[in-house]
């Protein structure tokens, strides 16, 4: 049965958060469109999406609501399409957010709709409600429903890179790692390869979602330190060489990798081209036909990419500070 959803995105990022949601869309429902797509709001319709579990996947989204209705942010809209949604009859609390500048503030929204729900008999209960209204405020808009998942954000912070057991410099806050993991498409069992595997970040969050992993480096102390932080996981870790991995063709179903660059990467290649160019074409190698690689560069890395046989879906940027920006590509193997 097809349902409309939105998505509530994070704004830490212009667009990584609505990629990270249709990624996952593929995963966990038989089929989607996407209806629009406002400012930090994705609404879509889906069938059979299992939203509970995509919901507990998800890094830059902060909840997922089932939209009930969508009207002009005025009050005399949202009064009309207050008093005409249909609802389980359940003690209720209504939230709203508003994003940036848009035309209604939270307080109002909240008012107007408890108070339309009120004349139709509803109870409103803010401590212990049985459901959750949210109402998303954007731009023009309110996106009204029914929330049906709200993330755990703040799992991500307890497992900051200065917090884990061992630590080394330079690499992906968790948050990130999980929302590349998620873009990758990779499920439940499937088989992720990180070939520049470092302390084991991008690993830890795939693991956390019952991914199977493999991480490569080159260097021993850094595969050493590594299986401290993914121990208990199922996680495999090798000393190796991304240019000539060890393993049969076609047999990895997903790759997430930040490559190598900075001051700390030690590169054992002539030269960071070599480095790329062959290592992308063992991962094109490996890679299963029609799955997803998610590349993380310091610099635009397109003509490498296309260069080893993958097909470019998309490419995102993220400023981390004024002397790095990293260039994201999210690539297939035809």
């Amino acid at each position: 049965m097809a349902r409309t959803y939105a998505f509530e995105l994070s704004g830490e990022h212009d667009t990584l958060p609505r990629s990270e949601a249709l990624a996952l869309l593929h995963v966990y429902s038989r089929g989607f469109r996407e209806l629009c797509c406002l400012d930090q709001c994705l609404v879509v319709e889906a069938e059979d999406l299992d939203a509970r579990t995509l919901g507990s996947r998800l890094a830059m989204t902060h909840r997922i609501i089932e939209v009930l209705t969508i009207c002009d942010a005025r009050l005399d809209s949202l009064a009309d399409a207050a008093m005409s949604i249909g609802i389980p009859d359940k003690v209720y609390r209504v939230r709203a957010r508003k994003v940036k500048n848009a035309h209604l503030h939270g307080d109002q929204v909240e008012r107007e709709v408890g108070r339309a729900l009120y004349k139709r008999g509803y109870k409103a209960d803010l401590a212990n409600p049985e459901m959750e209204l949210r109402a998303i405020i954007t731009g023009n808009k309110v996106v009204l429903g029914i929330e049906v998942v709200r993330a755990k954000r703040c799992e991500f912070e307890d497992r900051r890179p200065h917090f884990k057991a061992f630590f080394y410099p330079g690499v992906l806050m968790p948050r990130m790692a999980r929302a590349l993991v998620n873009i990758s498409q990779a499920k439940e069992d499937d088989l992720l390869l990180d070939p520049f595997s470092g302390t084991g970040g991008i690993l830890v969050e795939a693991c956390l979602v019952g991914i199977r992993c493999i991480g490569v480096d080159v260097q021993n102390k850094l595969v050493r330190g590594a299986k401290v932080n993914v121990e208990a996981l199922d996680c495999t870790l090798i000393v190796g060489d991304a240019r000539r991995l060890p393993f049969r063709d076609c047999s990895v179903d997903n790759a997430v990798l930040d490559t190598p660059y900075g001051r700390s990467a030690l590169i054992k290649a002539e030269s960071k081209e070599e480095l790329l160019d062959n290592s992308l074409a063992e991962l094109h190698r490996v890679l299963k036909p029609g799955r997803r690689i998610v590349v993380v560069a310091e610099r635009q890395i397109e003509d490498h990419i296309t260069g080893a046989n993958f097909a470019v879906r998309e490419i995102h940027t993220d400023r981390v500070h004024r002397s790095l920006t990293r260039h994201i590509f999210v690539c297939m193997k035809p």
